[in-house]
């Protein structure tokens, strides 16, 4: 296990299970992210424009390194149907560290 905080899980909410998968095929193939793990349903419950909305959602979680949060925000927000995605890293503080060098590798340089 490692103490270093290099990786994060950037948690990202879609539209529609359909919506999540795409954007995680996105996100892996252009290597910003290592894994994607897409859940399908979860239920929102949030305040926008004034007024409580109750909605139907997909969660994404994608692991991936600090230094690649700029770059996989920047392409979330561009193929995301939200003009305001809910993206938040969160550090992994400890993790396995054969998986941690496995994410580190597949991301770009």
């Amino acid at each position: 296990m490692t103490n270093q905080v290099s990786e994060v899980v950037v948690l990202v909410t879609a539209s529609s299970t359909g919506e999540a998968v795409k954007l995680a095929n996105l996100m892996v193939e252009a290597r910003l992210a290592a894994c994607a793990t897409v859940i399908p349903q979860v239920r929102s419950i949030y305040r926008w424009e004034g007024k409580i909305h109750d909605e139907q959602e997909a969660m994404i979680v994608f692991k991936t390194a600090s230094r690649s949060f700029p770059a996989l925000e920047e392409a979330i927000k561009r193929h995301h149907s939200y003009s305001v995605p809910e993206i938040i890293a969160l550090p992994i503080v400890l993790g396995s560290q054969p998986y941690l060098e496995w994410l580190r590798g597949e991301l770009l340089k």
